[in-house]
């Protein structure tokens, strides 16, 4: 359970600290709050059979440890935002 809240406080102080501009959602710092948060709370769900947030948080923290792998390239940049 300690687990879940560590990781629940991971994201969520990643989350504040995105919104109020102190941290960019593409720094490593954020990627990493938000991959080890949502692993630990992916972990969680699985284990007490919460199937669908266990697909969500893997999906969330696949995507962030994936941006942390693979640094986007300023080519790769959306022009829509």
């Amino acid at each position: 359970m300690i687990g879940a809240y560590a990781g629940m406080v991971l994201v969520l102080a990643a989350f504040a600290f995105e919104t109020r501009g102190q941290l960019s959602s593409r720094s490593i710092l954020y990627l990493g709050l938000m991959g080890v948060g949502e692993t630990t709370l992916t972990i969680r769900a699985a284990v007490t059979g919460e199937w669908p947030f266990a697909i969500l948080g893997g999906i969330w923290a696949a995507f962030a440890l994936y941006s942390i792998l693979r640094p986007i390239d300023i080519s790769d940049e959306n022009p829509l935002g």
